[in-house]
């Protein structure tokens, strides 16, 4: 056996069970067929990151297969933790990808999306509108039943957990139906995340007066089967100002990150709160954070480029991604991050442009600008600023002069697709007087824009509470992905895309999607 070109040394969380099989690697045999098990005990399900189930790079180091799940959150929406990503691709990319929008469901002018159970789950930010689920067989939205009577608020959401759902919306948080935390009065709990056995929430009060006030961030420990957690009982970071909030939530190893809409970056680890960043008055916002092999990922404003995290520190990767050809260079905002077929994707604020990163190659290409006006320019930092500032000198009015710019706000993978929500900044809709934005310039805000390239597959993983087993296979023109022998998710592959497999090195348990978090009972390649 050898040692594939892409190992990592992961930063590996000492409260998991982690296997020897764990980086260990074979090589495939000769063919285009691939038929991978692997038994995994993930042990207690705490909130963690599941990580890489295996990775595959051909003979020249190139990813050309792999299997693992999300450790992602975009914009205040985290991703389905039990959707499994599974992709065989070429050693050489030959095509590009199908790229449609989706049909409209109502007018709002920016919409956010999630998955949930295996499907595209899409916000609208203002209109009585509730949130739709895209049923892509039949081609059509549908009203998500569970939120009829009320939409979702910025950080309500959903997250399996063990083998019930943990819920949070409009400040109470409940665990298979039943409440376990819920806000006294003149207090919020909002912006929930779960994650190595904590509750972590963001708290406001908001009293009297600005001394009976406060906002903080809480760990709260609870797990499932346990009694209802006291509030009183939080580890709290208090913040410098009141009414902070939060875009992004993430974790490596033992470590849970969050940073606030002020700047403020804190990290919490082994019962307590450690400050990375300190609230200094200068513009900080991240938008999204995800595990890519050994660290975490932040997109940041105001660079639009990507921090990454090891588990102690941040650094700044600058030009990732670069900035398109005659657009400013200054207020730019990487929003949204992903993993769709073996690579590292990335969307930026204001001209809506989505990147790809190439790991291999070291190289990001620009795939598309998702907004066709106005033309690019560099004379200002946003689309229709000048306009806007005009607007306000004519009218005597104060209306922000980015609030036209163009957001691809959130990256999704369901299925076979990679999917794209958009928005102006707010979701306001247009002014009257904005003759400026033409109705079909305004029909291109609050799209939700879909990548397809083949051999890509998605299936919701079952929770077993004990061993499980996997299987990828690809067989007969199929790519299929099984859990415990029942099929998950399937497609039909060209002979081209598993050519690259022949040879090719099996990595287990290490990979893109971050060490497993769990223990490698067995694994064989064929």
């Amino acid at each position: 056996m050898k040692l594939s070109a892409v190992l990592l040394q992961g930063v590996l969380s000492s409260s998991l069970a982690w296997s020897a099989l764990a980086g260990e690697a074979a090589t495939l045999p000769e063919g285009s067929a691939m038929h991978v098990t692997i038994q995994v005990d993930f042990g207690a399900d705490i909130g963690q990151n599941f990580g890489t189930l295996f990775e595959v790079t051909d003979r020249e180091g190139r990813i050309v297969a792999g299997a693992g799940f999300q450790g992602l959150y975009n914009t205040t929406c985290r991703n389905d933790r039990r959707a499994l990503q599974c992709f065989v691709r070429p050693a050489v990319e030959t095509t590009a990808p199908v790229h449609d929008a989706l049909p409209r469901f109502s007018a709002d002018t920016g919409v956010y999306i999630g998955d949930v159970d295996g499907r595209l789950l899409v916000r609208p930010l203002l209109s009585a509108s509730r949130p739709q689920l895209w049923d892509a067989a039949a081609g059509a939205w549908e009203p998500s039943a569970e939120h009829a009577a009320a939409g979702l608020l910025g950080g309500d959401g959903a997250t399996h957990l063990g083998d019930g759902v943990l819920t949070f919306e409009r400040g109470r948080i409940a665990y298979r139906g039943e409440t376990i935390l819920a806000a006294p009065e003149r207090e919020t709990i909002h912006h929930v995340y779960y994650a190595q056995g904590h509750l972590f929430f963001y708290h406001d009060r908001r009293g009297v007066d600005e001394a009976d006030s406060f906002t903080r961030v809480c760990a709260l420990p609870w797990q499932p089967g346990q009694p209802a957690p006291d509030l009183s009982k939080a580890i709290a970071q208090p913040t410098t100002t009141l009414r902070q909030t939060t875009w992004a939530w993430g974790q490596l190893g033992e470590t849970v990150l969050t940073v606030t809409n002020w700047g403020g970056v804190y990290a919490f680890r082994g019962g307590a709160w450690r400050t990375l960043r300190t609230v200094d008055g200068k513009s900080f916002q991240v938008y999204a954070m995800l595990n890519y092999y050994d660290r975490l990922l932040l997109g940041q404003y105001p660079t639009g480029c990507i921090y990454e995290f090891d588990g102690e520190s941040m650094r700044l990767r600058e030009l990732w991604p670069p900035c398109l050809p005659g657009v400013a260079t200054y207020s730019r905002e990487a929003q949204a991050l992903a993993l769709y077929r073996g690579d590292l994707y990335a969307t930026v604020w204001p001209w809506a442009e989505v990147w790809r990163y190439d790991r291999h190659a070291d190289r990001w290409t620009p795939m598309e600008r998702l907004f066709t006006q106005p033309p690019l320019t560099a004379a200002v930092g946003h689309p229709y600023e000048a306009e806007i500032v005009a607007y306000n000198q004519a009218n005597g009015t104060k209306h922000v002069m980015n609030d036209w710019g163009q957001r691809a706000n959130s990256l999704v993978s369901v299925g076979d697709a990679l999917y794209v929500g958009t928005s102006n900044k707010g979701g306001t809709p247009r002014p009257e007087g904005y003759t400026f934005i033409t109705d079909a310039a305004l029909a291109e805000y609050g799209l939700v824009h879909r990548f397809r390239w083949p051999g890509q597959i998605t299936g919701q993983v079952r929770w077993t509470g004990a061993p499980t087993t996997f299987e990828v296979v690809v067989a007969e023109g199929r790519l299929r992905l099984l859990q415990d022998g029942r099929e998950l998710s399937a497609a039909a592959v060209e002979p081209s895309l598993s050519a690259g497999l022949a040879g090719a090195t099996v990595t287990w348990g290490r990979g893109m999607y971050g060490p497993l978090a769990g223990t490698i009972l067995s694994h064989r390649p064929e």
